[in-house]
């Protein structure tokens, strides 16, 4: 896994400060961060051991604590735990427990601790707190919506309270960002050069001033036609030098405050961030809605794979990470017999859905899945990506995403589209997808 270094440079492997050199060992808040991603791409016990580190070594952090929540239900409900089911959910509660204790306004927290007591020991039962009073704090709290991925599979139904909240403010949110959204992907003005404008207005002053003089002496002097001459050749000179300087200072400075007021107010990488999960969420639920499948018949958590539709503009973040005006999504539903598949691509800009797709289909009817590098021109292995300067060009991905079904249906996904070691990829869940369904067909 790629990290940053001090001087922002893209280092490959886990990094180490001066401190753990000799001894080996990753600084505690390196741990909680590899933690929380391995949690985000659905790596389970790599995220359980970095987070259980993590807090053993002195992190103290509400977020560490809900995030080894998510590690130890690794995507199941608790209920659907094979092996002690019981004391599993005692440890998430611990978890969850100490999680609300170090932020009482954690509302992630609290939403993922009424899901899963309501899913194991119904709306009634188990001890306290009751499934009710934490709905009321996670109403009452706000929840980020970049939680709203990993909640979602713990909750009871699309009817649950917590998910209808949490869908207006997905739909909220695409008015929220429609009049500026598009902006993120315009280059941000560079500052024009106007050393060479300020030389000419003083060279041209200077000019123009030493005319004047010469004028002036030129009258008071027999030779007034030999000094007048050249003062006035000079002034002219002057003037129009002095002239050309300041308007050309003017134009590239208003230019430049044009172009600074139509890029502003420029959406920041959180905020980009957080629209995304929002769309995940959504997308989610319109998956799950048009499949006809409620999450109770699920084996285990919706798999959702993600990558750059084509074409598509691409903007690099303050954080160096690549975000994308167009994406293809893949949400995937497996249950005991079947999968279910929604694939579409989505504009981030417009909000818009297009190129829908679903179907089932079973098990046995896969014949190949694997992450591959393109090594021809199929489709969905060429990438079309227009910079921030409008600049068109073709990318040949690094890999794809490809599951074939009875020998012709294909879905592919573009998951990693980096042509450049200065930036770093958006979690695409391929990895965790390709795993699930492995060892599905494993069983059969």
């Amino acid at each position: 896994m790629s990290q940053w270094d001090l001087r922002g440079q893209t280092v490959a492997g886990n990094q180490y400060n001066a401190d753990n050199v000799f001894t080996g060992v990753e600084s505690p808040q390196h741990m909680l961060a590899n933690g929380i991603r391995s949690v985000r791409e659905r790596l389970y016990d790599e995220a359980r051991k970095n987070l259980e580190g993590a807090i053993g070594r002195g992190v103290d952090q509400a977020d560490a604590h809900y995030y080894l929540a998510l590690a130890l239900l690794a995507g199941e409900r608790p209920s659907r735990h094979q092996r002690s089911p019981q004391e599993l959910m005692n440890r998430v509660e611990q978890q969850l427990d100490a999680a609300v204790r170090l932020n009482p306004n954690c509302g992630h927290a609290y939403a993922l601790w009424a899901a899963v007591k309501a899913d194991f020991y119904g709306h009634a039962g188990g001890p306290e707190p009751s499934v009710g009073s934490l709905r009321e704090r996670a109403s009452t709290a706000t929840i980020d919506p970049a939680h709203m991925p990993e909640i979602s599979p713990f909750l009871e139904s699309q009817q649950d309270p917590i998910w209808t909240a949490l869908l207006d403010a997905a739909q909220r949110s695409t008015a929220e960002r429609k009049p500026n959204v598009h902006k993120y992907f315009l280059p941000y003005p560079v500052p024009p050069a106007l050393a060479g404008f300020q030389v000419m207005m003083v060279l041209g002053g200077g000019g123009a001033l030493l005319a004047l003089i010469l004028m002036i002496v030129a009258l008071s002097s027999s030779d007034y036609v030999l000094l007048s001459c050249p003062a006035v050749l000079l002034g002219i000179g002057g003037v129009v030098v002095g002239a050309k300087g300041a308007i050309g200072y003017f134009n590239a400075s208003s230019a430049y405050r044009r172009a600074v007021e139509a890029s502003e107010p420029r959406p920041t990488d959180a905020q980009m961030e957080r629209w995304l999960q929002l769309d995940k969420f959504a997308l989610l639920d319109v998956a799950l809605r048009n499949l006809g499948r409620p999450q109770s018949d699920l084996l285990c958590e919706p798999q959702m794979v993600i990558g750059p539709a084509s074409p598509s503009q691409r903007a690099v973040g303050q954080d160096r990470v690549q975000r994308f005006s167009r994406y293809k999504i893949v949400v995937l539903l497996l249950t005991e017999r079947r999968m279910f598949a929604y694939s579409c691509e989505w504009d981030f800009v417009r909000c818009i859905v297009s190129d829908v797709d679903s179907f089932d289909f079973r098990y046995s009817d896969i014949t190949g899945i694997r992450m591959r590098q393109p090594l021809d021109a199929t489709a969905g292995s060429v990438l079309v990506l227009t910079d921030e300067y409008g600049q068109q060009r073709e990318v040949k991905p690094r890999k794809v995403f490809e599951m074939i079904v009875a020998g012709t249906d294909r879905i592919a996904v573009i998951v990693d589209s980096n042509d450049d070691m200065n930036t770093v990829q958006q979690p695409t869940g391929a990895a965790a997808a390709e795993r699930v369904i492995r060892r599905q067909l494993d069983v059969r």
